[in-house]
């Protein structure tokens, strides 16, 4: 897939928790919905940072938003061909559920699950600044 451009904004989920950090930068878009970025997850001591692959940026982001608005439903970003995702899903009391996976294969391969909790007043700035960067205005 031939690079259309390349970002260095950084799009970080608020959490109103030090211990719980989702950060996405250094992004390669390659037009469409698809882009590479750099990603820091830390929850509660475990984390993750490398490369990762989406294909779906477009529409998690679709999906973030009419959650923000409606306070249901899901949202997940994934890339079509490997395990690795994201998912952001609203409870029944209106907190939303961050999850994911996140796997690294070699001699030894290295997996992390992980999930924690945020309120849902944190899903438009991500969703925005989200949406800015895939279409190029940050």
């Amino acid at each position: 897939m031939k690079l259309k451009s390349i970002n260095t904004t950084m799009v970080k989920l608020l959490t109103n928790n030090d211990k719980l950090v989702f950060e996405m930068t250094n992004f390669e878009l390659f037009g469409g919905s698809s882009f590479k970025c750099r990603i820091f997850v830390s929850s509660r001591g475990f984390g993750y940072c490398g490369q990762v692959y989406f294909d779906n940026g477009q529409s998690f982001v679709e999906d973030i938003e009419k959650m923000a608005e409606s306070i249901v439903g899901s949202a997940e970003l994934k890339e079509d061909y490997h395990d690795h995702f994201v998912k952001f899903e609203v409870t029944k009391i209106g907190y939303v559920l961050v999850s994911g996976c996140f796997t690294e294969y070699g001699d030894f391969t290295q997996n992390l699950e992980f999930g924690f909790k945020i309120d849902q007043t944190c899903l438009v700035p991500f969703a925005t600044d989200l949406r800015n960067v895939l279409q190029g205005s940050s």
